[in-house]
């Protein structure tokens, strides 16, 4: 109890309402079973950039330092907390953190902690988010290509000039699957999309994304026109504002650019990029070249009735909000004779339980299997209240831990793909197990790509006609390449 009182007296909880929170989720519980103690002697590692994780820490005794790529590295001393913004874009690690003294002590708060202390209380919600904004404001622009060539100094003055913004939501998959569900589903996805920047307006500031994902578009006629996205180290309006500084044209946007699900934005002033960005960069770059997810899906054939590959995998990928996806299950159901072996060789190598359904969405003969994506945002992890659901922190699969699922289905609503099943449970000699009243004891399932088997998926593997593939769709443009190989 008495280190209970001292946690809630730290100055990051300190201003924490225990009235607001709900008697069946009292903040004493939260504490008592979302927190540990975790002691550390000098040099020890408390995670290494690029790893993946969902908690939290507080230095409670002794001090940290946090490295980046580059930069000099960052000393945190007591009652600073630090991970927070991997932890709410559930992205990797920015900083590789280790002990800086003997004897340091940390707080860490798990996932699900952070998450209620969030929704229940405005004064954390605040300061979490405020040590959002900024370390992701740094992180973002040491992380940058963009960057590359300005020294430290300089981007210290950039980063006094930036401002840093969040359009959408972290929790966009209800809203999502509400919205595709409607009267004209996927024909209005497009239209609910928070705009960071309407087609024809001024440039004031070069924009760089630092997560999530951007649709850009084309006004065509009454319409519009998907002509790319971007994620995570894209920019856009460098070929406009590189244009106006050598006055070659005016500094409005060609294209919109919309929050698709959520965004981070850094807006740099056009007159810093101009002036501290722009001298130094690679003759391409100066004049303006995107980085190739800006440019969209390049033109492939054209096929009969005028079906053209590129393009409409590309609306197709980004409409359905495949591009989240970084092993996503593709077949060509030309070359798929329906043999069902991939499914068979899934179940031989899960306990006779198939992790994937050998359905889904579908474009011509292009289909997109209702197999787990692993997506780079996932937010099936957002609401699991046992963290049974997450991230594996070497590998980045997205992973559940049967030891600690629950049954409660909140992953497999939130998958906004239909990727996640509740299967039941069977005992070890293959009865299923039942509780107390009799019902059915369910687990969630779904694909983890085959995790300690040597030779990757089996699906792939057992595919007789060279028909599936496991692909990251981040880059549409890598689907279209292997689906016109494919033919």
């Amino acid at each position: 109890m008495r280190i209970l009182r001292g946690v809630l007296a730290l100055p990051v909880f300190k201003d924490i309402d225990p009235r607001a929170f709900p008697e069946d989720l009292a903040l004493a519980d939260i504490v008592a079973n979302d927190t540990r103690l975790v002691r550390y002697r000098r040099g020890d590692t408390v995670f290494q950039r690029g790893d993946y994780g969902h908690s939290v820490f507080v230095v409670l005794r002794g001090a940290v330092k946090a490295e980046a790529a580059r930069g000099a590295p960052q000393r945190l001393g007591a009652n600073e907390m630090f991970g927070v913004a991997a932890a709410l874009a559930r992205s990797p690690r920015g900083h590789t953190v280790s002990a800086d003294e003997d004897g340091t002590v940390l707080l860490e708060l798990s996932w699900p902690g952070l998450r209620d202390m969030r929704q229940w209380s405005d004064a954390f919600r605040a300061h979490t988010d405020a040590l959002y904004r900024t370390r992701s404001l740094q992180a973002g622009l040491r992380g940058s290509w963009l960057f590359d060539h300005v020294d430290d100094a300089t981007l210290d003055l950039i980063s006094a000039h930036c401002q840093f913004e969040t359009h959408g939501k972290f929790d966009w998959a209800h809203r999502y699957q509400r919205e595709i569900a409607g009267e004209h589903g996927r024909e209005r996805v497009m239209e609910n999309e928070p705009i960071v920047l309407e087609q024809d307006h001024y440039l004031d500031d070069l924009l760089l994304v630092h997560s999530g994902f951007a649709r850009v578009s084309e006004r065509i006629g009454h319409g519009e026109k998907t002509v790319g996205h971007l994620t995570k180290g894209d920019v856009f309006g460098l070929t406009e504002i590189a244009a106006g500084r050598q006055g070659n044209g005016g500094r409005t946007s060609p294209q919109s650019l919309r929050a698709m699900g959520y965004v981070d934005i850094i807006r740099i002033p056009a007159p810093i990029a101009e002036r501290y960005v722009l001298p130094g960069l690679p003759s391409e770059a100066r004049t303006g070249r995107r980085p190739p997810a800006a440019n969209g899906a390049k033109a492939g054939r054209r096929g009969a009735n005028g079906f053209h590959p590129a393009q409409s995998i590309l609306d197709f990928s980004v409409d359905n909000r495949f591009v989240n996806g970084t092993k996503a299950m593709a077949i060509n159901t030309d070359r798929c004779v329906n043999c069902d072996e991939c499914v068979r060789a899934c179940a031989a190598t899960h306990d006779n339980i198939p992790r994937f359904v050998r359905r889904g969405k579908t474009l011509q003969n292009l289909m997109i299997a209702n197999a787990c994506m692993h997506c780079a945002d996932p937010v099936c992890l957002i609401d699991c209240p046992t963290g049974a659901i997450h991230r594996d922190a070497e590998t980045g699969s997205v992973v559940i831990d049967d030891a600690t699922c629950i049954g409660c289905a909140t992953c497999a609503s939130a998958c906004p793909y239909d990727n996640i099943r509740m299967e039941e449970v069977r005992d070890s000699s293959g009865a299923f197990l039942v509780d107390d009243e009799g019902v059915p004891v369910l687990r969630a399932t779904k694909c983890d790509l085959c995790a300690g088997q040597s030779g990757g998926p089996a699906c792939k593997r057992a595919c007789p006609h060279d028909a599936l593939v496991r692909i990251d769709i981040q880059s549409p443009q890598a689907l279209s390449d292997w689906f016109e190989i494919s033919q």
